[in-house]
């Protein structure tokens, strides 16, 4: 394997409200359960954050549009911050998902999901274009992360919205999603992505959150899990074995126990090495 001489190393950012969802308080949401299905407001949604201890260390940024957290004024104050230590900014578009966080898979034709992206990119770029941007890459969030990863009338609709929306834009994919070839056969830029908080099992893909092992345990860990892919091109799953993985760009969520320690610990892991942290646009 060939060793990169710089790799992205991003988070998830906007989630959370400073304007009342849907015009209800959060504090009323926060009590509420919907009868029909039992949904409520998840905690990740206003649970503590590492969000300023990574600004520092991350090289992109991606933004949540509206669907499953996030609004206008949460953008309004973020974005200037990014775009003042150089974040590559980009979309992290979900299925419509307030209560639950954008974790439910959401039936719809192939034609709606391309117009739910659309939305959503616009929704960001229209934000984005007050200080002179544009979005640069998308990541889907969420139940919609998985299905683009796996379902390919889903993976169609992210190709489609992305050559009507943008072509020059950068999709993000998991390392080993199974429709990966279908989104680099479709001549759209793709960047590899790899979890530095998150456990794979045998196949590489990510544990599920419920599952105890979901998140690595500790900073150590996180900074061993991305040199390990770096280096030498594999992940240690949860039963133990090495699992092949190449990857562009690291993730990191701001809400995991630990991110900020984990943040710091990646970044001396990566220095030591000699591998640069640059956006996906100045690797790609």
């Amino acid at each position: 394997m060939d060793k990169p001489i710089a790799v992205d190393l991003s988070t998830e950012l906007a989630e959370g409200f400073i304007l009342p969802p849907a015009g209800i308080p959060i504090d009323v949401l926060q009590h509420t359960t919907l009868p029909e299905t039992g949904a409520s407001l998840h905690p990740r949604q206003t649970m503590a954050r590492a969000d300023n201890a990574l600004l520092p260390l991350i090289s992109s940024a991606y933004l949540a549009c509206g669907l499953h957290s996030g609004d206008p004024l949460v953008l309004q104050r973020l974005i200037p911050k990014l775009l003042a230590r150089n974040v590559q900014i980009g979309a992290h578009p979900s299925y419509p998902g307030l209560f639950n966080f954008g974790q439910d898979h959401i039936t719809m034709t192939q034609a709606e999901l391309t117009s739910v992206l659309l939305y959503q990119f616009g929704a960001l770029d229209g934000m984005l274009r007050e200080f002179g941007q544009r979005v640069r890459t998308v990541k889907c969030h969420g139940a919609l992360y998985y299905d683009v990863a796996i379902e390919t009338w889903a993976c169609t609709a992210l190709i489609r919205a992305v050559r009507a929306f943008n072509p020059e834009i950068i999709v993000v994919s998991p390392a080993r999603a199974p429709t990966l070839a279908q989104l680099q056969d479709s001549g759209l830029h793709i960047a590899r992505e790899c979890y530095a908080d998150r456990r794979y099992d045998n196949t590489g893909s990510i544990v599920d959150r419920r599952h105890p092992q979901a998140l690595l345990k500790g900073a150590q860990e996180a900074a061993t899990q991305i040199v390990n892919v770096v280096q030498n091109g594999f992940v240690v799953a949860d039963d133990g074995t090495q699992v092949p993985m190449q990857a562009d760009t690291f993730c990191l969520h701001s809400d995991t126990p630990g991110a900020a320690q984990m943040g710091k610990a990646v970044v001396a892991a990566l220095k030591a090495e000699n591998i640069t942290i640059k956006p996906t646009t100045g690797i790609l």
